[in-house]
């Protein structure tokens, strides 16, 4: 008889689910909420956070048709605490993912794994967006599911590449992570499996129609979105120029590429800021992975195979271009933080190699390549905790400046004559803060996290009027570009004092105006 009764059918769940896959996921979350606890249980929204308190995440003209069903779970609010709880789960779900992916037995390992899902940097630049934190953590886990399904089961890339499909129709960097996943999991086989190179090259064969069938998927509802239902698709992220990349894009996307490695693991060394712990670490982590990869192939005999040896070296220098494949899909494309959770296989490849070291009688070098790893992946999840709770402390003191700004703003507009009268509002030039802290010293002793560094996160008018409504109750609709024009050339304007001063507040009929800077 089918089980059919809620107790029945978890009880045959409980006895289907392996004790590694609970270790990933507990550790995962336990190590997530103490990382990140602090962006959780504060509301410290960016620029985009304060214009989207509320919002249904409809980014279709973006690309991201199913950002708005992934992030709705939540309900369309900001909501901190319940969207962290959600993408730390999603996070655990995707490290239980990469546990089953790659067979990893040895609980130090599931941990350190676990560990880095978590805390990597791309995590903690999500979590400056956090009302959309939560989508974007399900499409990593989609992205990593689709991979697992794919490997696990003859037909398994028909699901994954729907799987894949909805997890780039969520965010489209996500096809990077399925992309290294899938190199590293055929990797992974060269060195440690057993398989024939006519084995690998079904898995490769299967890998790539997971990949094509997602993406064929993926366009067909992008098209459809576009051509049958008119939307415009936006320029941000050069998607409406997508496909336009020229063979004379590629050298200088090649440079790039190399250009924002380096930054990314050897920043102070490459660009000449304070030294950080963080590329001091990759230095040795970059070393024991080297070592550890070539005693593999020396103890392995895999030298000694020459095909699977070329397939290694072609799939190891394939590698960057998957994690910044978008600059191959568009000519103006750019990549920040949040957008380079691939780069976190670096890491989790080290303690791969670890995971496979056999327990009875190893090589002295596979003794202390252990040792390193464990130590040094330790050490490197602590940092990487430190770096995303600085990223938040610097977005608390710039909330702080910002709302504090904003009502010594709308105080100055109280006392106006013209007050009851107006109607509308914009603003010229930026706001002038600079302060040691957080123009200098935070930016220089962690990676670049768009969304979570800055004095203020007031740039545009709508920022100011999106702050006068939701926590002042005070509502102003932004001048039109025809009436900002009109202003600037006025002679009352030209006129005009630079905040702070008495007059750098003026009103134009129904229209306030504020003048940060002089404007030519």
């Amino acid at each position: 008889m089918v089980e059919t009764m809620p107790e029945q059918v978890l009880k045959s769940l409980k006895e289907k689910i392996q004790p590694e896959w609970v270790l990933a996921f507990f550790s995962a979350v336990m190590i997530g909420f103490l990382a990140h606890a602090y962006v959780f249980l504060h509301r410290l929204p960016n620029h985009d956070g304060i214009i989207n308190i509320y919002n249904t995440q409809a980014k279709v003209k973006s690309g991201r048709f199913f950002l708005g069903p992934a992030s709705g779970m939540s309900s369309f609010f900001d909501l901190p605490w319940v969207i962290g709880v959600l993408s730390i789960l999603f996070l655990g779900l995707a490290a239980v993912c990469i546990i089953i992916l790659f067979d990893v037995r040895k609980k130090l390992a599931i941990v350190l794994i676990s560990g880095i899902i978590v805390v990597f940097p791309s995590v903690s630049a999500t979590f400056a967006y956090m009302f959309t934190a939560d989508g974007y953590m399900l499409g990593i886990f989609f992205a990593i599911l689709a991979v697992v399904l794919t490997k696990k089961y003859k037909f398994g890339f028909l699901i994954g590449a729907i799987l894949l499909c909805l997890s780039v129709g969520i965010y489209q960097a996500n096809l990077s992570v399925a992309l290294v996943f899938i190199t590293l999991w055929i990797i992974h086989e060269i060195l440690f499996s057993t398989f024939s190179t006519k084995g690998i090259g079904l898995h490769i064969l299967r890998s790539g129609l997971a990949v094509g069938i997602g993406m064929v998927l993926y366009l067909a509802i992008f098209n459809f979105f576009t051509k049958f239902l008119n939307v415009q698709i936006t320029s941000y992220q050069g998607l409406d120029k997508v496909g336009a990349v020229t063979i004379h894009d590629i050298p200088k996307r090649l440079v790039q590429i190399k250009e924002e490695l380096l930054s990314f693991f050897f920043d102070s060394f490459y660009n000449h800021h304070d030294i950080s712990l963080l590329p001091i670490l990759n230095v040795f982590i970059f070393i024991t992975l080297i070592t550890a990869v070539f005693t593999v192939i020396v103890k392995k005999h895999l030298y000694k195979n020459l095909l699977h040896m070329i397939l290694f070296i072609v799939l190891v220098m394939s590698l960057p271009f998957s994690y910044y494949i978008v600059y191959f899909i568009s000519p103006v494309a750019f990549y920040h933080t949040l957008m380079v959770f691939s780069l976190s296989s670096v890491y989790i490849f080290l303690v791969l190699l670890y995971d496979a070291v056999e327990e009875k009688r190893p090589l002295w070098v596979e003794k202390v390549s252990s040792w390193a790893t464990v130590l040094l992946m330790s050490v490197a999840i602590f940092n990487f905790a430190i770096i995303a709770n600085i990223s938040y402390f610097n977005m608390e003191l710039r909330h702080e400046k910002t709302m504090n700004l904003t009502n010594r703003i709308l105080d100055r507009i109280e006392q106006l004559d013209e007050y009851e009268d107006i109607k509308k509002m914009t603003v010229f030039g930026k706001v002038p803060m600079h302060s040691e802290l957080t123009s200098e010293i935070i930016p220089n002793r962690i990676p670049h996290m768009i969304g979570t560094t800055g004095e203020v996160f007031l740039s545009e008018p709508y920022h100011y009027t999106a702050l006068f409504d939701s926590f002042f109750g005070y509502s102003l609709d932004i001048a039109t570009e025809e009436e900002r024009k009109a202003i600037q050339q006025s002679r009352e304007f030209k006129e005009m004092g630079v905040w702070p001063a008495k007059d750098s507040i003026k009103v134009f009929d129904d229209i306030v105006v504020v003048k940060f800077e002089d404007i030519e």
